[in-house]
């Protein structure tokens, strides 16, 4: 049975392309259980950043993309105008814009569920109307950071 959609941060891509990774099974199996899987756009950036080692994995990654396997979601406008608020709204967890892009692309997919090995930042962040994300981490979540009120 397939789990809700994801979308796909990049520490938990990372460990889902290489094999080597420590927790390349764990990560594979979860993303692989959802019934879509986001790649936001800047996203795919960072990880052709860091797999500048491992280009076999990214060129299957973005095979992956063009049959479908994973939906790639390049930031709108919107998106971008948005991402720049939440930043500036947890300026003190220093997010940057690729992690306000992934909030602001979950806000306007109304999604809640995140693979990310990036627990300090999301686990701070509240969506728009004020929900969590459901952490996707591997290994399991420690416990939650209080939520802090979005400024």
């Amino acid at each position: 049975m397939s789990q809700p959609a994801v979308i796909c941060d990049t520490g938990a891509l990372v460990d889902y392309l290489v094999e080597s990774a420590p927790d390349h099974r764990v990560f594979r199996a979860a993303i692989d259980a959802a019934r879509a899987r986001y790649i936001p756009g800047l996203v795919l950036a960072e990880i052709d950043y860091f797999l500048r080692a491992e280009r076999q994995a990214m060129r299957s990654l973005i095979a992956d993309i063009r049959r479908g396997a994973f939906i790639y979601a390049p930031p709108t406008d919107a998106q971008l105008s948005r991402a720049i608020a939440i930043d500036a709204a947890y300026a003190d967890l220093q997010l940057g814009l690729v992690d306000a892009t992934i909030v602001a692309l979950a806000d306007e997919l109304d999604l809640r569920r995140l693979a990310t090995r990036d627990v300090r930042h999301f686990s701070a962040v509240r969506l728009a109307d004020g929900r969590a994300f459901d952490l996707v981490v591997i290994p399991a979540m420690p416990q939650p950071v209080p939520p802090r009120r979005q400024r």
